[in-house]
């Protein structure tokens, strides 16, 4: 479900998946080791390029174009340079081409430009100055790095946590990055694996307070709280107060037990006009009506009918092996709840379909990932499928 709503809303919403640490501590060092994993994923076909290289780009260009229209930052063609910043950013701040005037004169006077944007950038995110200057600066030397340095992102990161900020100050820093990236897109901060939280209602507490805080600092944030009812009820209502629990819970989203049609469908998304079929082979009772234990007991079901495949060779198939279409387990963020399990997601309300915060939808397991991973793991690698499928 997480994964769908991702697919459908990545070109407008970044979602960063929030990785607890020890099991139950979500603050903000965490979060923006997150927020730095999530964003510095490398682009398809790019020559090494990620997408905070763009986003960097993006905010140079649009906090450039007030100081160039004012005529604070001179130009011999204010109209060219203009329509070069709002139509063409990420070409105009490309600081690794030797033809991009702006990006080497940004370069080259950064000491005192670097002021003005940080000051454009603060006033449009209604942040600290000093913690917005803080990521100009180094983005700035992120993106100017050339992208064969391999020792880019691990720059960046060292240089997110400079000084060892205490509680506070990481908070701010935190605050500033997400209302940066929050200039140009939604961002959606997705809370899993929440498992850890079930025997601490006092990291439950932290985890609640530090959402809301965020929240309320960066506007255009949302997040989604992803977990067990049985969690939600055990570790975060005793220690809530009404009011943040309400908050938490403003918009909930219950996985409901599928229907038979639902069932087959969700099969026939994985193997084509097979559905039916697939489900014909699984024993519901046993497997439950969630997707999560079905997509499993298919996956096993699969892989027994192609185990009696390769051991029956020479009994006569029934449906030729070109009638079944290759099949790809699912993804662990897709999976969805079972039955015990309860979503909550809080909505803000400029945006109704994925926007907010909050708890309770479903567990999925995401695998450890690299410092730098993307929020869905790949799918795994497809399965040769069965000739035929036992009677």
């Amino acid at each position: 479900l997480l994964s769908r709503i991702q697919h459908y809303l990545g070109s407008t919403h970044e979602f960063i998946p929030l990785h607890p640490a020890f099991g139950c501590r979500i603050d903000a060092s965490s979060v923006t080791d997150d927020a730095l994993r999530r964003l510095v994923r490398p682009l398809p076909a790019s020559g090494g390029l990620c997408v905070l290289d763009l986003i960097t780009r993006r905010l140079f260009a649009s906090a450039l174009q007030p100081l160039v229209g004012s005529g604070e930052v001179p130009c011999q063609d204010r109209e060219g340079a203009l329509a070069a910043l709002r139509t063409r950013p990420i070409e105009t701040f490309d600081f690794h081409h030797p033809n991009a005037v702006t990006a080497h004169w940004a370069r080259e006077n950064f000491e005192v430009l670097g002021h003005r944007l940080s000051l454009e950038l603060a006033q449009r995110c209604a942040l600290p100055v000093r913690e917005v200057a803080f990521w100009v600066d180094a983005l700035f030397r992120f993106a100017a790095t050339p992208v064969e340095n391999s020792g880019r992102v691990r720059a960046l990161a060292e240089s997110s946590h400079a000084g060892n900020p205490a509680e506070g100050e990481a908070m701010e820093r935190l605050e500033a990055l997400l209302g940066l990236v929050s200039l140009l897109m939604r961002v959606v901060l997705v809370a899993d694996d929440l498992e850890g939280f079930s025997a601490d209602e006092t990291a439950a507490l932290r985890l609640a307070a530090f959402l809301g805080s965020l929240r309320q600092s960066v506007e255009r944030l949302d997040v989604i709280l992803s977990l067990n009812q049985d969690i939600w009820q055990s570790a975060f209502v005793p220690r809530l107060s009404g009011g943040l629990a309400d908050r938490l819970s403003e918009v909930v989203i219950e996985l409901d037990p599928l229907t038979e049609s639902e069932m087959v469908a969700l099969l026939d998304s994985r193997v084509p006009g097979l559905g039916n079929r697939v489900l014909d082979r699984i024993d519901v009772d046993s497997a439950g009506t969630h997707a999560r234990g079905l997509i499993r007991a298919a996956g096993i079901a699969w892989l027994k009918a192609t185990a009696m495949d390769s051991t029956h060779a020479s009994a006569p198939a029934a449906v030729p092996a070109a009638a079944f279409p290759s099949f790809s387990p699912p993804a662990a963020a897709e999976e969805v709840a079972p039955p015990e399990m309860e979503p909550v997601v809080e909505t803000a309300q400029e945006e109704p379909v994925a926007q907010a915060a909050e708890p309770v939808v479903v567990e999925t397991p995401v695998a450890a990932a690299s410092p730098f991973s993307a929020f869905v793991e790949t799918a795994p690698v497809v399965m040769e499928e069965p000739a035929a499928w036992p009677a």
